[in-house]
């Protein structure tokens, strides 16, 4: 059975085939946008190994050393990959521009397409396969690699293109020593995407101000709704908030007006309601009840 892990091994393995093979094929070849995708890939590869320990830690259960667990690990993790990838991208940018202005460079393009050619279907057929495995195993860092291969064919594409168009104009061709440099330049603003929105959506994780989906409140709320009213609950309200993988929950609930506090029973109930509710929509999720003793700022 395919695990997590396991998953994230192969894609170890794979991410640093790629990498040394396109880095090897970047020094022969003398092209820079070779050296983007295998420098690109070699980076994932060093991140992934951090990765594939995170992905064993948040799981862990709570303990005395860790009374909230690790969940913040994940988008910690996921933060830090992003800003290796943006400087990667940025020392790249610089050196092609350098390189537009000095007048370009004639790379080997016969060597540097055939790597391309093998690296797009390969690449393509791996992001098919890391979708299939998101939707079974419903894992970010899955997902994360998953848009990680998508990018790395999509790349591989337009070198392949970028090259082959090279090939057929002949080195000769006034526009043949600025196709490399251009390609480099192209890739990066494609390329850069990817880590900029992983660094945002991270950063607010770990800010606490990633928000669930509007329909997940909604409907825990509408399964809370009969038992709130069931044992005399007439305000409460539900913060949700992502962490990596974790679906964080809390029930802030208003003491009804002559009742010193609820019994266990009703707050035993009331957690039943909720975590029957949210293994439906969650692999992985903390529930908490809070009291709140201001029922003028509670809503229902």
């Amino acid at each position: 059975m395919l695990t997590e892990r396991k998953v994230l091994c192969y894609s170890v393995v794979l991410e640093l085939f790629f990498g040394i093979t396109g880095i090897m094929v970047a020094l022969y070849s003398d092209s820079r946008a070779v050296l983007l995708d295998g420098g690109y890939s070699l980076l994932c590869t060093l991140t992934m190994l951090a990765n594939v320990k995170v992905a064993r830690l948040v799981t862990l259960p709570v303990s005395a050393q860790r009374p909230f667990g690790s969940a913040t690990l994940e988008p910690l993790m996921l933060l830090f990959e992003s800003l290796i990838l943006l400087a990667l991208c940025s020392i790249l940018l610089s050196v092609a521009v350098y390189q537009i202005v000095q007048g370009g460079n004639l790379p080997a393009f016969d060597l540097a397409l055939i790597y391309e050619v093998f690296s797009t279907l390969v690449g393509g057929a791996t992001a098919i396969g890391f979708l299939y495995l998101y939707r079974k195993i419903q894992s970010p860092l899955i997902y994360f690699e998953y848009q990680e291969w998508v990018v790395d064919a999509s790349v591989s594409a337009t070198a392949m293109v970028a090259f082959a168009l090279a090939c057929f104009m002949g080195d000769t061709h006034p526009v043949t020593p600025y196709i490399d440099s251009v390609l480099t330049l192209l890739l990066l603003v494609f390329l850069i995407r990817l880590p900029m929105a992983t660094l945002r959506k991270n950063f607010r994780q770990l800010l606490l101000q990633d928000i669930a989906e509007p329909g997940l409140t909604h409907a825990l709320e509408q399964a809370l709704a009969a038992t709130a009213t069931k044992i005399g609950l007439p305000h409460y309200r539900i913060h949700t908030i992502c962490l990596g993988r974790w679906l964080w929950v809390n029930i802030e609930l208003t003491v009804p007006t002559g009742k010193s506090t609820l019994t266990n029973d009703d707050v035993h109930l009331l957690l039943s309601t909720a975590e029957q509710q949210l293994r439906v929509q969650a692999k992985h999720f903390q529930l908490n009840i809070v009291m709140s003793p201001q029922p003028s700022i509670i809503s229902t």
